[in-house]
């Protein structure tokens, strides 16, 4: 059977021809340019600074000097200790005479985004009103690393409440010759309840006051990478958190006590337990 030749090179051309596939991520390229292209030509137009932190249309420049950086913390200080003054116009209920003592510690090392990180745990803690001390426990710091995280402290963090401790202690990393630095987490909550809080001190004591009171304490032990949202407390009673399945049931008493301890089920996704949800689990 003879085919036209130009025919033949039709049916030659289009299936040499590659074919075009376009797929989401291409057309989430195109959207994005178009809003950027947009805009540019809309603010290239417009005689109107970018908005700023200062409001005056000029960016802030970072501290350059020690000068420059004592000032920033001076201002930083003052605004905090405005906050606190607030704060203390407008008390909050009391805990009950029967309320455990608190304590909320978190492990972290001396590097610069650990005490941004540090700063901001301190300062919601201070803003949802966190009962109890709240402690920072530094481990592996050097001796200049250690005088200018407790100055930083004393000038900045400490005035958003008394309550508000650091507690340092040695780098445990290499504790069993592994060259592990998250062994500072255990070790270093250990070293804080032995030279700080001195629990094995106050339990042996003869003063029934004081080992009762050990004994009683609430110890919470966090990550500073964590922001309260609201007061995280011993006594689950009334909050909404999800109580994880267990094959004792859920518990009689929603509260942390003896024999009867809490913690967070570490989760990512979309499930039950999500990141945007609280999901608690008890064990005996």
């Amino acid at each position: 059977m003879a085919v036209p030749a130009r025919q033949t090179q039709r049916r030659i051309g289009v299936a040499q021809r590659p074919k075009l596939r376009l797929r989401p991520e291409h057309l989430l390229c195109v959207f994005v340019a178009i809003v950027f292209g947009v805009q540019y030509f809309v603010f290239r137009g417009a005689d109107v600074p970018p908005p700023t932190s200062t409001g005056q249309g000029e960016r802030p420049s970072p501290p350059k000097s020690p000068q420059q950086l004592q000032q920033l913390r001076k201002s930083l200080a003052d605004s905090l200790h405005s906050a606190n003054n607030i704060h203390d116009e407008n008390p909050s209920s009391s805990p009950p005479a029967d309320f455990p003592p608190h304590y909320t510690t978190f492990s972290t090392s001396c590097s610069s985004s650990q005490n941004w990180q540090s700063f901001v745990f301190f300062f919601f803690a201070h803003k949802v009103r966190q009962p109890g001390h709240v402690v920072r426990i530094a481990s592996g710091c050097t001796p200049q690393q250690q005088e200018e995280l407790t100055a930083f402290h004393e000038s900045t963090v400490s005035k958003l409440s008394p309550d508000f401790h650091v507690h340092f202690t040695p780098d445990f990393t290499n504790v069993s010759g592994d060259n592990y630095k998250y062994y500072n987490k255990p070790f270093g909550v250990r070293h804080w309840l032995e030279h700080w809080l001195r629990y094995e001190e106050k339990v042996r004591s003869g003063d029934d006051a004081e080992r009762t009171e050990a004994e009683d304490s609430i110890v919470m032990i966090l990550d500073p990478d964590m922001a309260l949202m609201r007061p995280l407390t011993y006594d689950f009673t009334d909050s909404n958190v999800l109580i994880h399945k267990s094959k004792r049931g859920p518990p009689k008493v929603k509260k942390v006590m003896h024999g009867q301890p809490w913690a967070s089920l570490y989760a990512f996704g979309d499930g039950e337990c999500s990141i945007l949800l609280e999901c608690s689990f008890w064990t005996r």
